[in-house]
């Protein structure tokens, strides 16, 4: 009769790794290399588990509790815990294992949960030891980062000091190439009209209008004494005039 196999949660791994009776299989490819993996996992490619199926029957000896994992355990974790279950059935060998698991939400799971991943390159595995085996935890990894960022940050800033000075500097420079190029046109045209024998003279450029047009100030004492010397009404004298009519 096949085997049966179940699934296990990452709260339920936690505290059946502190059984030694139990292994964890991982059996992803290249990326347990730069994703870590858990403490103490046991690593076979799925690409190439079948040929090395009796490996891992020889490492697991003494062992009656086998989680398979990969990246999410859709596709390789069970079908390697699938491989490894008809291989006992086919070879009849009282191998001790009585449970067969699959890891739920895999590696992934594992490590958005926030429990420990390693990151050393021993073979097998030692992260049991803590971090002189290469243990690292989550927020332990993120630190480093924020550590890192931090270290940079000044680099960059001295970067764009740089890059705002030369900024600044750039109009001095343009200030002289646009006074330049109206000389170097007259100059080209000038050669041109040599070359043809025809006369070239250069163009007079008129100044700039002034935007503003000035007003006259009228003053004040010059038109007080225009109106006294040129008074509105002349007054009538009654005289010998007046008296004659009469």
């Amino acid at each position: 009769m096949a085997r049966s196999i179940s699934y296990v949660t990452g709260a339920q791994l936690v505290s059946l790794k502190r059984r030694p009776n139990i292994a964890i299989i991982d059996v992803r490819d290249d990326e347990r290399s730069y994703d870590g993996h858990i403490a103490g996992s046991l690593h076979y490619a799925s690409g190439n588990f079948y040929e090395k199926i009796s490996n891992l029957v020889q490492d697991v000896k003494g062992k009656d509790t086998l989680v398979f994992h990969c990246v999410l355990s859709q596709v390789r974790g069970p079908s390697c815990a699938r491989k490894f279950a008809n291989y006992l059935e086919e070879v009849k060998e009282d191998t001790g294992i009585k449970d067969i698991l699959i890891l739920e939400r895999g590696f992934s799971g594992w490590e958005s949960s926030g429990r420990p991943v390693c990151h050393c390159t021993s073979v097998p595995c030692k992260g049991e030891t803590g971090s002189a085996a290469g243990w690292k935890s989550p927020n332990s990894v993120n630190n480093d980062e924020h550590k890192s960022q931090q270290e940079e940050e000044p680099v960059r800033s001295k970067s764009r000091l740089k890059m705002v000075c030369v900024a600044c500097l750039l109009p001095l420079f343009l200030v002289p190439i646009v006074n330049f190029l109206p000389l170097l046109f007259y100059y080209i045209v000038g050669k041109i009209y040599r070359l043809l024998g025809w006369e070239y003279r250069k163009p007079e450029i008129a100044p700039p209008a002034c935007p503003y047009k000035p007003i006259a100030k009228q003053d004040s004492k010059v038109n007080e004494k225009a109106e006294l010397a040129q008074p509105d009404s002349v007054p009538e004298f009654v005289g010998a005039v007046g008296l004659k009519q009469e």
